[in-house]
């Protein structure tokens, strides 16, 4: 039997969690044959091989839509997936008079954006037949009864279990906490920092490592400053291997307006960490007793979840082995291409 072909379009395979998933998918898909267009370039940082990646030739809008055109009578694919809202109006454009079925894959947050794009990907969302999404909040934000949910995969350098085990750390240590996020308004950095001020002025020791960047870099250093913090917080900005940082860590802390399916909170899942996160979008669908939820910017709930973790060893202990009993179970990479055949199977014989 043949491999049913899925062309993928994307606006880009830059840095992202759509991005990752997409670049997992065709990196070990073996029930599925993948090609990948992007509309701006070739620059990947989960593909690998950016030979994988296919670029439109012009930019201007009627010479891609035929370009595309073209594209399918060469690659006559069964699914074009569509990972973003223009992928998806172009490949609408496009498939007039012909049979490939599209997957608007535009939905990567558990929250309704509501600003032109966002009402604009709602619309689209609509007039769509089918439709994936990487968390139940955001088909439900977006008013959508009937879907499809493709959670994150892990990479298996994540897997703690693939670490070598550290003899054991002194209990009256300085505990290690770190988040994984972009410095931008949606990742909220300002209340955890408003919450370590409280831990701080109870007496607690604490390290807290950030990586990301981006452009409020310069207030949060300032921010820092101002309250005292200079000394326990460290900007580590884009660092290549993420999970020599997770593997040093106590407690994982992310603090977002609304994630889908979180990789940064999964990735630290798998490393074994006990996990404070603003309960927003799709969080808590992936989340369970590993974990601590706080109302997003309320820093009085976060210093106290933080506060707690710090001063009990064993619910740390108790979150981090659920974590990663939760991690391995559900969100491996082996899972989430179960789940993605699955879905294509369904939508092919539909």
């Amino acid at each position: 039997m043949n491999k049913p072909t899925i062309l993928h379009l994307t606006t880009s395979l830059g840095r992202g969690g759509k991005e990752r998933q997409l670049a997992t998918i065709v990196n070990h898909s073996i029930a599925t044959h993948n090609i990948i267009w992007s509309f701006n370039d070739r620059i990947t940082d989960y593909l690998g091989d950016s030979a994988k990646i296919k670029v439109f030739k012009s930019k201007n809008v009627i010479r891609m839509l035929l370009e595309l055109r073209s594209i399918l009578r060469e690659q006559k694919p069964d699914i074009i997936y569509t990972w973003a809202s223009l992928p998806f109006a172009f490949a609408s454009l496009a498939v007039f008079g012909r049979n490939p079925k599209i997957i608007n894959g535009s939905i990567r947050h558990g929250i309704f954006n509501r600003s032109l794009y966002g009402h604009f990907r709602k619309w689209l969302l609509h007039r769509s037949k089918y439709i994936v999404a990487n968390s139940y909040a955001g088909l439900k934000a977006n008013g959508i009864k009937e879907g499809y949910v493709l959670y994150n995969g892990i990479d298996p350098k994540f897997d703690k279990a693939n670490w070598p085990k550290e003899p054991p750390k002194p209990t009256n240590r300085v505990l290690n906490l770190l988040s994984i996020a972009n410095l931008v308004p949606y990742k909220d950095y300002f209340t955890v920092l408003e919450a370590l001020k409280k831990v701080k002025d109870d007496g607690l020791g604490f390290r807290y490592f950030i990586i990301g960047e981006g452009p409020l870099r310069n207030e949060i250093e300032a921010r820092i400053k101002e309250l005292g913090l200079s000394e326990m917080i460290q900007l580590l900005g884009r660092v290549n291997k993420p999970e020599n940082y997770l593997n040093k860590a106590d407690i994982f802390i992310h603090s977002s307006k609304g994630e889908g399916c979180s990789n940064a909170i999964l990735e630290a899942m798998y490393m074994a960490l006990p996990v404070i996160a603003s309960d927003t979008g799709g969080t808590s669908e992936i989340v369970g007793s590993n974990a601590i939820l706080f109302e997003y910017k309320n820093d009085l709930q976060l210093y106290e979840a933080i506060k707690k973790l710090l001063q009990d060893e064993g619910l740390r202990k108790d979150m981090a082995d659920e974590s990663y009993k939760i991690a391995s179970s559900r969100f491996s990479v082996s899972s989430m291409l179960h789940n993605y055949d699955s879905i294509i199977a369904k939508i092919l014989t539909d």
